[in-house]
């Protein structure tokens, strides 16, 4: 299609972790004609994006890159906001998409940084964005209570699971109760390091698979940090998972969990965000802090070897329904939409 999209690429700096998955994965499938992924520092990792082009102009912090020289770079066609904020300047339709509104709610779980780029801008970004993209209804339905955006302007665009992502060809599993994210307080890890510590011996090991993000979490002796992994380390630790445990306290989707279904591990996760919207009846749920719940779920579901193939079999079916391609496709179609 000969459409000329901008994309703001920041979350791309650095590891790929979400909102720059949900970028890359999206940006390498968009039906137009190489799109444009600018940044204010180098991005690294290019794997997938081999049709994209890449502009990096310099500049020691992202928000002031965003505001100062994206207008200048995205002159035509129609940029795509993928963080949910734009630049105030900016002359073109747009698209900003919506993952949570986790620095409004949960301010003291950021950097300051992330708060200040996000709070101080979303609100004028989402009256002029031409379209907005929302990850979950979830989050659709804050924007539309928090900010009064009317819900003919947002389109639900659902982050996927590719076909990487698949259950073993065994039946192995090892011993080990597996999470998958940043390593902060706001994933409820205090919750999970709580339940376990309170299982009986001999219990599994806990393996916490991530980058450290805000705030420090106490790690107990036993516990396991592998620090961020490539993909397919990734997915061997989702396929060997005994269980996976997802005890966020605040989320807009979840991607960890669904790419978990997708490699056949057993979920247990809390109800936020998506998550009961892609995981309901083929993973166990819990409420966001319920320590009691969470252990209640994580003892039936290690003594119970028929649960367990169950959910991996229900799982692994469920994620299916959510392909990148599909996401992509709904992207090209509101942006061509935005671009009119």
């Amino acid at each position: 299609m000969n459409l000329t999209v901008t994309i703001d690429g920041r979350a791309l700096v650095g590891n790929r972790t979400g909102i720059g998955v949900h970028t890359a994965e999206i940006a390498r499938r968009l039906d137009v004609e190489a799109p444009i992924i600018a940044s204010h520092a180098e991005i690294a990792n290019r794997s997938g994006l081999e049709r994209c082009r890449f502009r990096v102009d310099p500049m020691p912090l992202g928000v002031m890159w965003q505001q100062l020289v994206l207008p200048r770079i995205a002159k035509s066609g129609v940029l795509w906001g993928p963080h949910g904020t734009l630049p105030l300047a900016l002359r073109i339709p747009s698209v900003a998409t919506l993952h949570d509104f986790s620095s409004l709610t949960m301010p003291f779980r950021h950097r300051a940084r992330t708060v200040l780029s996000f709070n101080a801008f979303i609100g004028r970004s989402l009256q002029m964005a031409t379209r907005i993209a929302a990850v979950s209804r979830a989050v659709a339905e804050e924007a539309v209570r928090w900010f009064g955006v009317a819900r003919s302007r947002i389109e639900i665009i659902p982050n996927g699971v590719d076909d990487f992502f698949s259950p073993a060809i065994d039946d192995a599993e090892s011993d080990y109760v597996l999470y998958v994210g940043t390593i902060e307080p706001r994933k409820g890890l205090d919750d999970l390091l709580a339940v376990w510590h309170s299982l009986p011996q001999p219990r599994p090991r806990l393996v916490l698979c991530g980058d450290a993000g805000w705030g420090g979490v106490p790690l107990p002796s036993g516990a396991e940090v592998t620090g961020y992994v490539d993909r397919p380390r990734l997915r061997d630790l989702y396929r060997g998972a005994r269980a996976f445990v997802y005890p966020s306290r605040y989320e807009g989707f979840g991607i960890p969990p669904l790419e978990a279904m997708a490699c056949g591990a057993p979920v247990i996760a809390t109800r936020t965000g998506a998550i009961p919207e892609y995981a309901d009846g083929a993973a166990l749920l819990i409420d966001p802090g319920d320590r009691n719940g969470l252990h209640a779920a994580l003892l039936r579901l290690l003594g119970d070897r028929a649960l367990r193939d169950e959910l991996r079999r229900r799982g692994s079916e469920r994620a299916r329904a959510y392909s990148w391609e599909r996401s992509a496709a709904l992207m090209t179609q509101l942006l061509t939409e935005a671009a009119r």
